[in-house]
């Protein structure tokens, strides 16, 4: 391991920080602030190896080597002021970092990471602690006759059914009846194992089924401080691929600012915090999904970890920086949260209609033009396979748009979603 040769103050990520070190950097340069990022990232990523400046130096380390980490903890430890996670998938490595660490800082109990990552301990704190804050729920660790015929017994149809420790919606179904829970358990059987080693999924692979509370979706960022204070940032409005007519179960658009009453709003808040007192969560960002039905919110997860694209979305809606404000309740102090209005921004995600090796893919071109245009991420090109979600595929490509206008905000959202054409071939099996 490199030796501490600067007197610098380290801001430690576990993993990479590639996404957002831009705007670390320019936050430290103009505060002039005597901070330095450390980026530790796992052996046998070399390939990945950043080279050092003033404001940034990576950290290669064996997380499984207790050694390995009790030499870097005792190089740097007087020098770190703030230790910090932003990925889902880099959780383990924390919470293997955490019980070797200064006891000075402020992180989250690993037992806390454990319950905000892992969908069946987390569904049973929610449970122990409120179980009005929950929709009802069946764990699943083997799939045969009797567990099906137990869980039909005990939820009521629909149910969803969900990878424990999975991100983004994969392999995540919904069954109408009993034949189709069969059917969707059958086929999750065989695509699980893989698709916990492709990413990297958390815990013991189990199966969460729990009932469809059919409401209105939302999300919100909040932070969790050291006695469990939370403050918490503007909603965000969630279109499912359901209500776009997919066969599919994924987020579809992604929007704010969220039209919703203080009343309800305060009473999604109420909620949460029970949730995340449930989960014993502190020193952390906490990234809250809900549904309202009827004026009932109740709790879909909650994530020790920033929600995806949520620091470019709150910064463009509500000049938030997101990223310092994580940065923020780890150093004890006060997170601060505009509530201004800036303007609107969506981030809508296109899977194929249909399954098989794409065709065509048109549309992107033309959505450059629009006067909300923002960016796009492509990820898969003509001559890929499109999956649905559901089968442990992810959306072709994705397109973020901003306007302070809302009239031309909505006029382009609608022109964007008419250009885009996707249009694939089924896969011929071989027989």
């Amino acid at each position: 391991m490199v030796k501490n040769s600067d007197k610098k103050k380290y801001v430690v990520y576990v993993g990479k920080v590639k996404a957002f070190r831009e705007t670390l950097e320019e936050h430290i340069a103009a505060k002039k602030l005597p901070w330095k990022i450390l980026s530790l990232v796992s052996n046998g990523h070399e390939a990945d190896i950043q080279p050092e400046t003033d404001f940034y130096k990576q950290i290669h380390i064996n997380f499984n080597d207790v050694d390995d980490i009790k030499e870097f903890v005792l190089e740097y430890g007087r020098s770190i002021i703030a230790v910090v996670n932003r990925g889902e998938r880099y959780i383990p490595d924390y919470q293997k970092l955490i019980p070797h660490l200064p006891k000075r800082l402020l992180v989250p109990s690993v037992d806390a990471l454990t319950k905000a990552t892992e969908k069946t301990a987390m569904r049973k704190a929610f449970w122990k602690y409120d179980k009005s804050i929950t929709p009802k729920f069946e764990i699943l660790t083997e799939i045969s006759d009797e567990e099906i015929t137990r869980i039909n017994k005990r939820l009521e149809f629909p149910v969803i059914v969900k990878p424990s420790g999975l991100a983004q919606a994969v392999l995540v179904q919904a069954a109408h009846y009993p034949a189709e829970l069969k059917e969707i358990l059958l086929k999750m059987q065989k695509y699980i194992k893989s698709s916990y080693k492709k990413m990297k999924g958390r815990g013991t692979p189990t199966i969460l089924i729990e009932e469809i509370i059919d409401g209105d979706q939302y999300s919100v960022e909040a932070f969790v401080d050291e006695i469990g204070n939370v403050s918490f940032c503007p909603f965000i409005k969630y279109i499912t691929s359901g209500q776009k007519g997919f066969d599919d179960f994924f987020s579809y658009e992604q929007t704010t600012p969220a039209t919703i009453s203080k009343e309800s709003a305060q009473l999604a808040k109420e909620v949460s915090i029970k949730g995340i007192h449930a989960l014993g969560l502190r020193n952390s960002i906490a990234h809250i999904e809900l549904i309202r039905k009827e004026g009932e919110w109740k709790i879909v997860e909650i994530g020790a970890r920033m929600g995806g694209f949520r620091s470019m979305m709150y910064r463009n809606s509500f000049g938030i920086n997101l990223d310092i404000q994580d940065i923020k309740i780890h150093l004890g102090r006060p997170v601060k949260i505009p509530r201004k209005k800036k303007g609107y921004t969506s981030v809508i995600k296109f899977f194929a209609k249909e399954e098989g090796t794409i065709t065509k893919i048109s549309g992107i071109k033309k959505a450059e033009k629009l006067p909300s245009f923002m960016g796009t991420v492509q990820n898969l090109k003509k001559g890929d396979r499109a999956q649905f979600a559901k089968n442990g595929g992810t959306y072709v490509f994705r397109v973020t748009l901003f306007n302070e206008n809302k009239a031309q905000f909505i006029e382009d959202k609608r022109r964007l979603e008419k250009m885009v054409h996707i249009e694939t071939q089924k896969v011929r099996s071989k027989k």
